[in-house]
This record gives C-alpha cells, sequence and structure tokens, in this order.
C-alpha cells in the first residue's frame, strides 16, 4: 500500500507545481508586458523589479491560484489513470475506494496546511515589500474615500459624525461631536465645514456651535472660525485596502478589534480578508474529493469531458464566492457566513458525487 499511496502522491503534488508553475510563468509575462512602461519611466532597477516585486508576487498569485489548481490537477492525472485502467485495476485489487482516497486527501491536507502558513504569516511579509516598490516606482491610488454619513467612536463616550468628507480638499461637513456621561448628552459641539490646516496640522472649525448641559443648565458658544485639538487625522477618513493585506493573522485580528471600537465603515472588508485566508485554503479539501470522484469514473470523452466538469464547477465556486463578498459589504450577512457559503454548497456537492463515485 505504501507504493500505491506515494505514487498518488507523487502524481498529485507534482501535477500541481508544475501547472501552477505554468500559470504563475504566464502571468508574471503578461504582468511585465503590461508594466514594463512604468518601470521604465520611474527607473525601476532590475533587482528591485525581481527581488522586491515578483518575488514577493508570487507567494500572492500562488495563493490565489492553488484551490482552483488542485482541482484542475486532480481531475487531469486521475482522469488519465482511470483511461489507463489503473483506476479498475485498483479496485478490482481489493482495494476501497476510501483507501484510495487515503493520499489524496493526505496530500489535500498537506497543501491545506501550507496554505494557511502562506496566507496567515508569509503574504503579508512579501506584500508589504511590494505595496513598498509600488509606491515608489509604480504608483497606483489605492485610497478609498470613505464618502457620506461618517460615525465613529473616538472614546468610550464621545461620537463623531460627519455628513460628508472630501478626501482631496480635507474638508468635512455638517460635523458634529457628541460627548456623553451615564448615556446623557453633556456636551455636543457642531461646525458647517470642519477643514485641515496642514501649517498647523490641527482642524478649524467653521461656522461652529458648542452646548454643554450641566443638569438643568445649558450654555450656548458660536464663531465663524475655531481651531481645535481634535486627535483624529485625514488619514482617518480615507482608507488604504491594501493595508490589511500587510498584517500577519495576530495584527489583522487587533486590528478588527480596534476598528469595531471607532465604528469604521471598512470592517466587513477586514473581515472579509481575514476569513477568506482560511476558507479558501480550506476549499483545497473539498475540490479534491471532487475531483477525485469525477475523474475516477471513465466515461465517454474522458479527460476532456472531466476538465469541462471541472472548469464548470469551478466557475461556480468562484461566482459564489463574489456573490458572497458583495452579499457581506452591502447587507448585513455575517462575513463569515458570507466567505464559507462557497464551501459549504461545494460540500454538499462533494458528498452527493462521492456517493456516486465507483466502489
Amino acid at each position: 500500500m505504501k507504493k500505491l499511496d506515494l505514487y498518488i502522491i507523487k502524481k498529485f503534488l507534482g501535477t500541481f507545481f508544475f501547472i501552477i508553475g505554468i500559470f504563475i510563468l504566464i502571468t508574471i509575462v503578461f504582468d511585465v508586458s503590461e508594466k514594463i512602461d512604468d518601470f521604465l519611466d520611474h527607473n525601476a532597477p532590475l533587482k528591485a523589479i525581481v527581488f522586491d516585486y515578483y518575488c514577493t508576487f508570487i507567494p500572492w498569485l500562488y495563493s490565489t491560484l492553488n484551490a482552483l489548481i488542485v482541482f484542475l490537477a486532480v481531475i487531469f492525472f486521475t482522469s488519465k489513470m482511470a483511461s489507463n485502467n489503473e483506476i479498475m485495476a485498483i479496485l478490482s485489487s481489493g482495494i476501497s475506494f476510501n483507501r484510495m482516497l487515503f493520499p489524496y486527501m493526505l496530500s489535500a491536507v498537506f497543501l491545506f496546511v501550507v496554505s494557511i502558513f502562506i496566507n496567515h504569516f508569509i503574504i503579508p511579509i512579501t506584500n508589504q515589500r511590494k505595496l513598498d516598490f509600488e509606491s515608489k516606482y509604480y504608483h497606483e491610488s489605492n485610497h478609498i474615500d470613505l464618502g457620506s454619513n461618517i460615525h465613529r467612536k473616538l472614546k468610550p463616550d464621545v461620537f463623531l459624525y460627519i455628513s460628508n468628507y472630501g478626501n482631496f480638499s480635507k474638508t468635512g461637513y455638517n460635523f458634529s461631536i457628541d460627548q456623553m456621561k451615564n448615556g446623557q448628552l453633556v456636551r455636543q459641539f457642531k461646525a458647517e465645514r470642519l477643514v485641515w490646516d496642514t501649517l498647523t496640522g490641527k482642524w478649524s472649525a467653521k461656522s461652529w456651535r458648542e452646548r454643554t448641559l450641566d443638569g438643568l443648565k445649558e450654555t450656548f458658544k458660536s464663531g465663524e472660525s475655531k481651531d481645535t485639538a481634535l486627535s483624529f487625522r485625514p488619514e482617518d477618513f480615507s482608507e488604504k485596502p491594501n493595508l490589511i493585506s500587510t498584517m500577519n493573522y495576530f495584527e489583522i485580528t487587533q486590528f478588527i478589534d480596534e476598528e469595531k471600537q471607532k465604528g469604521s465603515a471598512f470592517v466587513k472588508r477586514y473581515e472579509l480578508e481575514l476569513h477568506k485566508r482560511t476558507a479558501i485554503p480550506f476549499s483545497i479539501i473539498i475540490l479534491t474529493l471532487i475531483g477525485v470522484s469525477i475523474a475516477s469514473r471513465k466515461i465517454k470523452g474522458g479527460l476532456g469531458m472531466h476538465l469541462v466538469y471541472g472548469i464548470s464547477l469551478g466557475l461556480v465556486y468562484v461566482f459564489l464566492s463574489r456573490v458572497g463578498e458583495v452579499f457581506a459589504t452591502n447587507t448585513n450577512l455575517p462575513s463569515a457566513f458570507a466567505v464559507w457559503l462557497p464551501n459549504i454548497f461545494f460540500s454538499v456537492v462533494a458528498y452527493f458525487i462521492y456517493k456516486f463515485a465507483p466502489k
């Protein structure tokens, strides 16, 4: 049995690394042809292009492609085994289908563990180097303006609201800060505009009004312009989505907790990124089971038909992933459920396909 296990494992891992290597090479060639003019325009050194960009680009490509490449690799070499009557010979010798699955699942678990480690700890490091390179030699805007109806929790009892914020002008409109004590409003500061002064590094409130409550006593103040000592900065109103990609598991978990306290509008985006780092690698195990169950049956059309089935299921997986992300971002659908939805669906599919696999 050890010979059979080693035979399948070698075919599995060998086919997988060969196919993903080809895909990565082709992607890099197309990327170079697209960006070569930008690199030349910004005088990017060849050493920086190779080591600070493309060498750090490879782990991200691997992480992006590995689940679907595993699926295609399993279908490819298993279908060839079925065409050569190797699957029939294995099952006819008294080896059960479940036992034959063992080396497949062992390889899948190995790739799953490797992918988890890469996603949570290696890619954040390489992404930092890649982003540093892009900011220096390949300028690309990655800011997202928070836009309208911004709510933030500055302190446990201090809440901020801005109806609209312009990142270019660094100006907030209909600004308000409410200070609470024991659930009661004790101070409210409003301004029609809040403008960032780049010289002083402070916010200037225009057409401001201040209301202070002390029991039944109320005090009102107002003015045309007032420099403030507010602790937040313009960066707090425009996010860099790529920042989250440079954080490892522990950093991103802590960051999400902090952003929840602030009332950040991008918490869902961060949660999606965190859950995807585990959910996508886990799909390797599910897709491996589906791939073996499909390709182990000898059918008319052979490898071609198996690949058609495989690619079709792969497209469904990608479609469900995108749909889940869109729903999670724009609705109250929990981020974890949205990210794991394709895996839940394909687990059910895998069960039924496995039931009809040749035993």
